[in-house]
């Protein structure tokens, strides 16, 4: 079998279309995979994502059982954990060749990632190179082209750059990708794959190789703030992307809701950043219920959440602490926020 790995990062700073981009793009190349008979034949699928910690989200299967889960959320972007993750399940999963048997062809990973690492990952990345980069070929591709290209560049056999985030180029990437998993499938079916990975040479526009040369741009783009629902205590991520205008201001782009496991896939610690209110412009009512304000500001542990604004009263869901609340004069310094990892 031919064993396909998607290590994709799903950090604070993918939601809104980035992460709808991505859900709706796996199925579709979960779709088109099921009508290439060599696809179905030699192919398996896993998605691991990776947040502030890794998390095996679609178990390796054949094409034709493979459905993928809608992806998950988290804090942070711990490039080195999902590396150790990736190399478990390599473990685990890819058949070696032995005297009696034939294993498995060498897998490919395609690694989606935005932003540059949380973590340490120079231990696995070492760990990598020593024992699995001649076990697998390796696709990072920089959504955004803000990731870390030289950190990228030690692990990858290549390192493509998306540099479009509409929804085309997220079609003609899934497409991209479909074509190389299709090509490699045929490769493996007749034998003649060889070491290296065959990869679709149709690059669409938007979608580039680096040039090995650039080392990426830094990725201080978003800045997401982690609130609670006053409601039913479930967070809530506002995405804030840099303006291009006005120097460290931050304009409002997305609400999500999330689930209690986004705080799962969080790193340990959880946002060690934090940036004024001041720098902060626009917002949306809370995505959990009614409440018009998702700013409110506890006096007691500093948590954000929202707010009804007739009563301007809640109950903190995260300290549990009781108040009312008041808007902040515009000559008044703001109030800083805990901001996530990205």
């Amino acid at each position: 079998m031919l064993p396909v790995y998607f290590l994709i990062d799903v950090s604070e700073s993918m939601i809104g279309d980035t992460m709808r981009q991505l859900d709706e793009g796996l199925a579709k190349l979960s779709d088109t995979l099921k009508t290439i008979p060599e696809a179905l034949e030699t192919a398996q699928i896993s998605i691991i994502a990776f947040a502030g910690k890794p998390k095996v989200i679609a178990p390796m299967v054949e094409v034709a059982n493979f459905y993928p889960p809608r992806l998950p959320v988290g804090g942070g972007t711990s490039l080195g954990a999902a590396l150790e993750k990736l190399m478990e399940r390599i473990d685990r999963e890819v058949r070696p060749t032995t005297p009696d048997r034939k294993g498995d062809w060498k897998p490919i990973v395609f690694l989606l990632t935005d932003g540059v690492p949380t973590d340490n990952p120079a231990p696995a990345i070492a760990k990598w190179k020593e024992k699995y980069a001649r076990k697998a070929s390796l696709v990072s591709i920089s959504v955004g082209g803000r990731a870390d290209l030289k950190g990228l560049r030690e692990i990858s056999d290549k390192t493509m750059i998306l540099n479009d985030i509409s929804d085309q180029a997220f079609t003609n990437l899934i497409t991209w990708v479909t074509q190389s998993i299709t090509i490699q499938s045929q490769s493996v079916g007749i034998g003649a794959s060889g070491d290296g990975v065959n990869l679709s040479k149709a690059l669409p526009d938007e979608l580039a190789e680096d040039d090995g040369i650039s080392a990426g741009l830094p990725d201080d783009r978003f800045a997401v703030i982690v609130g609670k629902c006053e409601t039913n205590e479930l967070p809530f991520l506002l995405k804030y992307e840099k303006s291009r205008h006005q120097g460290d201001v931050y304009e409002f782009r997305a609400a999500q809701g999330v689930s209690n496991q986004y705080f799962d896939m969080c790193a340990d610690g959880g946002a060690i950043q934090e940036m004024n209110v001041k720098n902060l412009r626009g917002g949306a009512s809370c995505p959990h219920c009614t409440h018009e304000i998702t700013m409110a500001h506890c006096g007691k542990c500093g948590g954000i959440h929202c707010l009804d604004l007739r009563t301007k009263q809640a109950v903190c869901p995260w300290c549990g602490g009781a108040g009312t609340y008041g808007a902040s004069a515009p000559d008044e310094p703001g109030f800083n926020v805990n901001r996530g990892l990205g």
